[in-house]
């Protein structure tokens, strides 16, 4: 078993170099570490509390996780909920933005590329209803459908899901309603339009339309900047 340490003030060696803030490192320590090799391993977990996979950020690679859901800074106080499925997009959005957030009243929650929808409304029924939910996926198709999986989670809609043929093939599992949009236009905003709902998950995604990611926003600008 590789052996784990801590850095000094739960800072990290990889995110200073990449510019993420100490304050904005220290946030989302809770549940990770630094290894030997200076990777930046995140802990995932089951609806039983234990350990079932971690995220991997090196220097120049990210490797998600699969299964699990990791929750940090959720309190009683908790105003703004921010999900995603990857720590290095979510840390590194943070940072970008984290003049407009306001981090003594935000939670955080990472869930595995897997999507547990149990852990997930598990997660949620903690959550105070007054809390706003924000979706922080990528700007890819399958980042564009989880941002409409959290809103049903939210709303305790069932729909289903498939692509076939450039285009998102929607259907709502309890009143039979379907609806096709193609990949490119999909959207949260399009999927609440189409099925008549009000949307109340705002999603965050990268301006640059080459990039997916806010993982992908930062590697870009550290490559520039060398």
């Amino acid at each position: 078993m590789v052996s784990k340490r801590m850095t000094k003030k739960g800072t990290f060696d990889i995110l200073t170099y990449k510019g993420v803030e100490k304050d904005i490192q220290r946030l989302f320590s809770k549940h990770a570490v630094q290894d030997e090799n200076g990777q930046v391993l995140f802990d995932f977990f089951d609806q039983n509390g234990k350990l079932v996979d971690q995220e991997v950020l090196s220097l120049y690679h990210n490797k998600r996780a699969s299964y699990g859901i990791s929750s940090l800074n959720f309190s009683e106080t908790t105003r703004s909920v921010f999900v995603s499925d990857s720590y290095a997009s979510l840390i590194f959005f943070a940072n970008q933005f984290r003049a407009r957030i306001s981090f003594e009243e935000a939670g955080f929650m990472v869930v595995g590329a897997a999507f547990d929808e149990c852990l997930l409304k598990k997660s949620f029924k903690e959550i105070a209803k007054r809390a706003k939910i924000n979706a922080v996926f990528s700007s890819s198709i399958l980042g564009r459908v989880m941002d409409c999986r959290v809103q049903d989670l939210i709303h305790g809609r069932d729909c289903s899901y498939k692509m076939s043929n450039g285009s998102v093939h929607l259907k709502n599992l309890k009143t039979e309603k379907t609806s096709i949009e193609p990949m490119d236009t999909f959207s949260l905003r399009t999927y609440c339009i189409t099925q008549g709902v009000l949307q109340t998950v705002r999603t965050f995604k990268p301006r640059q339309k080459a990039l997916e990611s806010f993982y992908q926003v930062n590697k870009q600008a550290s490559d520039g900047s060398k």
